[in-house]
């Protein structure tokens, strides 16, 4: 775990690149929070439950099925486990599930994936995220962003591919903030690749 900055109050400036307004987070010491990721498992109870029937089946390419009831919610996780083993069928990769927890709340979901097929160099990528609607607009897809790019170092991934929609202006920014760089963009895509052997300023965030 560590200890982060909460996103409760901003400036809003003006970003002539993309031409929208951000906001930038006025640092205050009374505002730090404890972030926590912790990977997908069998006894995931029912807050992740929640947070997965509040995300829908997504939107801006990432996707997820929610579960209707506590049957169809055990039988996820374990696709989740299936999914996360080193064995995979011929054309698929391993992918990992990681909750993000602000406060012992959780906020967001990473898909981590370590490996990469013919298909997700072109769409899909090492990770998708997606924070909970009722979250978004607080910074967070920067941090969980940042937490799965230091996870992948951690299992000896030096380069990592994400890819997003051309006209979602939030992830891209989010992206760029930890350092991707715009590689091309086809069909409305963008690739971004980021240079993991570079540690990724904290003050960036």
């Amino acid at each position: 775990m560590e200890y982060i900055f909460n996103k409760n109050n901003f400036i809003l400036t003006f970003d002539a690149q993309y031409n929208n307004i951000i906001r930038t987070k006025i640092l205050k010491e009374s505002d730090y929070m404890k972030l926590e990721m912790k990977k997908s498992n069998l006894n995931d109870g029912v807050d992740v439950y929640k947070f997965l029937c509040d995300l829908g089946i997504g939107e801006n390419g990432f996707h997820m099925t929610p579960p209707s009831d506590e049957i169809e919610f055990k039988e996820l996780l374990k696709k989740f486990l299936k999914d996360s083993e080193e064995i995979q069928p011929i054309g698929r990769v391993m992918q990992e599930i990681y909750w993000m927890y602000i406060d012992n709340e959780i906020v967001g979901i990473l898909k981590l994936r370590p490996q990469l097929n013919g298909n997700l160099l072109i769409n899909g990528g090492n990770m998708g995220i997606s924070i909970s609607p009722k979250f978004r607009g607080n910074g967070y897809g920067k941090l969980i962003i940042k937490k799965g790019v230091e996870l992948l170092k951690e299992k000896g991934v030096y380069k990592v591919l994400i890819t997003i929609y051309e006209n979602n202006i939030p992830s891209r920014k989010a992206v760029e903030s930890n350092g991707g760089i715009l590689y091309d963009i086809n069909e409305g895509l963008c690739r971004y690749w980021i240079d993991n052997t570079v540690d990724i300023d904290k003050e960036q965030l």
